[in-house]
């Protein structure tokens, strides 16, 4: 089922993922889960912290979003951090999510105003010194990819 939602004079299409059922009714006539097929698509996100410059992810970019994340302190504490999620294929050509709070990051995909399900080549640069203070921050290349579908 696809549900519409206008916004404006924009209609925007949402799709559930895989099927959803009513359970505001009798439970009695759910289907059998145990053969159902399973979706390769794992819904749990991985936070992305690339250790070395050069890493290189291929992914399609999804949203940003905020997410809640474990701080690096003596006293680690939750916060409240906006990350750029992306949807990656692994070698076993399953879909996972990954997400990456790098301001810099964020900051040029919000920037450029990257469309959900852009493809891109991400590519860590390592620790730039700031121009307006002595810290260094997360340096990246973002390049859009074009796909040759047959």
């Amino acid at each position: 089922m696809t549900t519409i939602a206008k916004t404006e004079d924009v209609a925007v299409a949402t799709r559930p993922l895989g099927q959803v059922f009513d359970l505001t009714g009798s439970v009695v006539s759910l289907p059998d889960l145990s053969k159902a097929v399973e979706m390769p698509l794992d819904l749990m996100s991985d936070y992305w912290t690339p250790e070395n410059p050069g890493e290189t992810k291929f992914v399609f970019f999804d949203r940003i979003d905020v997410s809640q994340v474990l701080t690096q302190d003596e006293s680690p504490v939750l916060i409240d951090l906006e990350c750029a999620y992306f949807l990656e294929q692994d070698s076993r050509m399953e879909i996972k999510s990954v997400r990456n709070g790098s301001k810099r990051l964020v900051g040029a995909l919000l920037a450029q105003n990257v469309q959900r399900g852009t493809a891109l080549k991400i590519t860590y640069l390592g620790k730039k010194k700031n121009r307006s203070n002595a810290f260094k921050s997360d340096s990246w290349s973002i390049k859009p990819l074009i796909l040759n579908i047959d």
